[in-house]
């Protein structure tokens, strides 16, 4: 028994530590090199954790591979999908309570279709390619998903200009249907 817990173990601990930072095209762990003070980036950093420990945590497992997670300065985007609302408020009571939370966006969507990932990820390449390439967007203070071509952003702009142009760059990208914007202004 005690050798089974000790693999057991492991495996939650590969889990907690790798898997999201493979997953994660966008950064699920914290990153440094942001406009966040290294305080605010361990802080988030430690809230990702927590959120995937109560993720991997008995009944809550299979949504671990549901949703993902992502936090910039407190504030925290839960995307995905699962089969009922149920389940999507039981996500979002995992993230209540958590020290260091300051907001919850809950965008975690309910549908029996499953996801286009594909063209998710086509999505999110292109995104990504146009935000690294235009001068004056710092594009690592932010977090985006993709899901069901609805593009979910998270961060913190520099300026209201530069918010303006990353919403620009989605909205024209090809197959992007809709846009929720959770970026804050200087």
């Amino acid at each position: 028994m005690g050798n089974n817990f000790f693999v057991k173990s492991l495996i939650a601990l590969f889990l907690l530590a790798f898997v999201p930072a493979l997953t994660n095209c966008s950064g699920t762990l914290a990153t440094f090199g942001d406009d966040r003070s290294r305080e605010q980036t361990l802080t988030d950093t430690e809230i990702i954790l927590n959120i995937n420990k109560r993720l991997l945590s008995g009944k809550n497992r299979p949504l671990f591979f549901s949703i993902k997670v992502d936090v910039f300065a407190g504030r925290v985007m839960l995307t995905g999908t699962v089969e009922n609302e149920i389940k999507k408020q039981n996500a979002g009571s995992l993230v209540r309570g958590l020290i260091g939370v300051q907001k919850l966006y809950n965008d975690i969507q309910v549908t029996q279709s499953p996801r286009n990932t594909s063209n998710d990820i086509w999505i999110d390449a292109k995104i990504r390619a146009q935000l690294l390439a235009t001068k004056n967007i710092k594009s690592l203070n932010y977090r985006w998903r993709v899901v069901n071509d609805t593009v979910y952003i998270l961060g913190y702009a520099r300026f209201p200009s530069e918010k303006a142009e990353i919403v620009r760059i989605i909205r024209q990208t090809s197959r992007v249907r809709g846009i929720v914007d959770r970026v804050k202004t200087n």
